[in-house]
């Protein structure tokens, strides 16, 4: 419950306009990197349920996705915890790595599918303007939210 709340917590902040974190055109997208070391930690059925609840507030309020963030964070939200799972240790170099190749799947499917399929003419300037921009800014947030979390695992005695 603690990690959920955690959750609704960054999503409620990023919403408040004090709280904007945008630097020029870069915008992140936090919870993204939280489904990710959410995953990382508690593995996939966990960033399945992550990426659902997440997508889902996403969703709620971003206009012309019709499921698209619910669908890109389950997919993220599986993916890395199963990498994490079968491949990789649980450390802060890999969770960057996975961080940084997940933000840049993320606002590339984005790009491709709301943007580049939706017929958007100035797609390309989109993708170097605002999406590769965004994701690696998005990427950054992994790294407060990995020592977070594993605090809390750590704190509650959470089975990693």
């Amino acid at each position: 419950y603690t990690l959920v709340l955690w959750c609704f917590g960054i999503f409620i902040l990023q919403r408040i306009e004090p709280f904007n974190l945008k630097i020029g055109t870069a915008y992140p997208v936090l919870l993204v990197p939280a489904v990710m070391v959410i995953a990382c930690f508690l593995r996939e059925w966990s960033g399945f349920i992550a990426g659902l609840l997440c997508g889902i507030a996403l969703d709620t309020v971003t206009n012309g996705t019709q499921y698209f963030n619910t669908l890109a964070l389950i997919l993220l939200g599986v993916a890395t915890g199963l990498t994490f799972k079968l491949l990789l240790n649980r450390n802060i170099k890999a969770m960057i790595i996975v961080s940084v190749l997940g933000s840049l799947l993320y606002f590339a499917l984005k790009w491709l599918f709301l943007d580049l399929f939706g017929g958007d003419p100035s797609a390309t300037q989109l993708l170097i303007r605002y999406h590769l921009p965004s994701a690696v800014y998005t990427s950054l947030f992994a790294i407060p939210f990995f020592f977070y979390t594993r605090y809390l695992c750590k704190k509650y005695l959470i089975e990693q």
